[in-house]
């Protein structure tokens, strides 16, 4: 879950490459560092703490070099310390490495290099490969570099320099994503884990697939596979997706993106419906209606709050399309030896595009001959170049690391795609139209959620002391409380638990006492009755009760200590505007006790380790 950057160019790299890394600080931010060759020498600086912190310390040096290689770290091997930043170096000091991945039998490698002779400065995984590479090193930098990578095991995306090659940069990958960069008018090459990162226009850009190692100088990009044969690559101009990353004058942009939701969920749906017919269509999906029709299982992909939207989903499109569905942790689903028959579509959601387990999952499912279609919102992300075709969210860049906007324009987007399966099959064209009719609705009805910001952060500020709370929902209420625990864990790091209402009674509520806040999420109208029951249960045992209801909710009020006022939305889609009222609850009972919202300990934006 780290961020690499680098440049070798005529202009300033140790900038060029700070302002890389703050394009890279969703990927981790426990530390920061770069390094790199100047008059033959190795020049290097690390430190604690978000990339400011960085680029802070680099105002009292006077530090101009001939290339660059830089970091920002999420820790996996070893603590945040000075120590264990980015780059590593080889006992030498000769060489430096930045890499993003895991390397499996790094202990191994240690005790080896270590019986040479070889001392080690830091707990991590990386400074191996810097001491291996240096022990393969006999002049020939990518001869060396092949070598030391056919003794890991693992994935990785690395870039290493070397103070005798100073103005070659060597980037490889395996598993984890590597993009380059290279204006031949200029000089200049570019390398990154995220072709994002690059604020550039005119560029020739490639990626890296498994085990093909490139030379990177101002003149040329060379490519080799495991073998040192030579690569011909093919190069493309990326469309960039640019914006003013501002809080537009809100304390954190977590609220910032909550508050978007009316118009990021209007953006998803905006020219997908057809009223007339009562279906969807999507401008990028490839599969023809035959493709869709010949679809009779669909598995979902997904990890963290994505998953949460899939199993939304997966409910979704069994209640209307009536198509078996299953939503898999993705994470736990390339362990399984999945069955995958040829008529089974599978649906990869990931946010960012870069989460290391979907993607995992993605290509043990292609192996298996299976059709995938990503949900999506960063373009030019590896999952969008690994999946057959891609639905964008068009939520924009969403900085906080709690996802908030992504998550319902992922909602409104796989609905979008329930109502065109479901239409293609049995659905009728008035119940099409319906659901639009529904569909189009959300955004004013999310906007009647957040006009009752003051009144949840008064009801927040009463339940910010509990250290521990229980989520209940039937049905979709039932996933959307997961994700309303998921939020306040994330930012509050308060004990939450979603849980299935009718299930408490089954053991957890052994757990409830008048120390345990229960947070009713009263949205489904089905099951209304039966949750009402549920809450009569631990009311029972003298837990407060917090309850989200619609409007006018019968006998709600006689339960619930507190109730907040819903508008009325059908259960399909209820789940978009619950979860907004929760992100909020979230927010302010953060924001009460004090933590860091947008980029809460021990989390990164985008989760690019297993």
């Amino acid at each position: 879950m780290c961020g690499i950057f680098g440049y070798v160019g005529p202009r300033n790299p140790a900038q060029l490459c700070l302002s890389g890394l703050k394009n890279l600080e969703y990927r981790g931010y426990d530390s920061a560092g770069i390094a790199g060759v100047s008059q033959g020498k190795m020049y290097s600086c690390k430190e604690v703490g978000k990339i400011y912190a960085l680029e802070e310390a680099l105002k009292h040096t006077a530090l101009y070099l001939d290339m660059a290689i830089a970091h920002t770290r999420w820790a996996t091997h070893g603590k945040p310390t000075k120590e264990n930043a980015h780059p590593h170096f080889d006992q030498t000091q000769q060489i430096a490495v930045v890499h993003n991945g895991i390397i499996e039998n790094h202990a191994e490698l240690r005790e080896m290099l270590l019986a040479k002779g070889k001392e080690f400065y830091s707990d991590t995984d990386t400074e191996v490969i810097a001491q291996l590479v240096s022990d393969c090193y006999a002049g020939d930098l990518l001869a060396a570099v092949q070598k030391a990578l056919s003794m890991l095991h693992g994935f990785w995306g690395i870039a290493l320099i070397h103070q005798n090659h100073p103005h070659q940069i060597i980037a490889a990958a395996r598993e984890n994503p590597i993009a380059i960069g290279h204006n031949p008018v200029r000089h200049e090459a570019f390398v990154s884990s995220d072709a994002n990162a690059f604020d550039e226009k005119d560029l020739d850009v490639m990626f890296l697939r498994n085990d093909e190692i490139a030379i990177i100088t101002p003149e040329k990009v060379d490519v080799f596979d495991a073998s040192s044969s030579r690569v011909q690559k093919n190069t493309e101009k990326l469309t960039t997706e640019s914006a003013v990353i501002s809080k537009n004058g809100y304390a954190h942009f977590m609220l910032k993106e909550i508050s978007e939701q009316p118009q990021t969920i209007q953006q998803a749906i905006h020219n997908r419906m057809i009223p007339d017919f009562g279906t969807a269509e999507f401008e990028n999906l490839t599969f023809s209606p035959s493709d869709l029709l010949a679809v009779r299982r669909i598995v979902i992909l997904a990890c963290g709050t994505s998953w949460h939207a899939g199993q939304i989903a997966a409910s979704l499109l069994e209640d209307k399309a009536r198509i078996p569905t299953q939503a898999e942790i993705a994470s736990e689903f390339r362990y399984k030896n999945p069955i995958i028959s040829e008529d089974t579509l599978v649906i990869a959601i990931s946010q960012s595009g870069e989460t290391l387990d979907t993607i995992a999952a993605v290509r043990e499912v292609r192996s298996k001959g299976a059709k995938v279609l990503a949900i999506c919102n960063v373009r030019n992300s590896t999952l969008t170049r690994e999946a057959d075709c891609t639905l964008f969210l068009r939520a924009g860049p969403e900085i906080s690391v709690c996802s908030t906007k992504a998550f319902t324009s992922q909602l409104a987007v796989l609905s979008l795609f329930t109502l065109m399966m479901a239409r293609l099959r049995h659905m009728s064209k008035e119940e099409g139209q319906a659901f639009i009719h529904e569909l189009q609705a959300l955004p004013e009805k999310v906007e009647m959620v957040l006009q009752q910001k003051e009144t949840i952060r008064l009801l927040a500020e009463r339940y910010a002391h509990f250290p521990h709370f229980f989520f209940l929902g039937r049905h979709y209420m039932f996933t959307t409380s997961l994700e309303a625990a998921l939020k306040l864990k994330e930012i509050s790091y308060l004990n939450a638990q979603g849980y299935p209402a009718g299930e408490m009674k089954h053991g957890p509520i052994a757990l409830v006492d008048s120390e345990m806040p229960i947070i009713a999420l009263c949205g489904n109208l089905h099951t209304f009755p039966k949750l009402l029951s549920n809450l009569m249960e631990v009311q029972a045992r003298g837990a407060p009760i917090l309850a989200l209801s619609p409007v006018g909710s019968p006998q709600i009020e006689k339960i619930a200590s507190h109730t907040l006022w819903m508008p009325p939305v059908c259960d399909e889609l209820a789940s978009i505007p619950y979860s907004v009222a929760c992100q909020l609850l979230a927010y302010y009972v953060a924001l009460k006790r004090g933590t860091d919202i947008d980029q809460p300990r021990n989390l990164a934006k985008s989760v690019t380790v297993e």
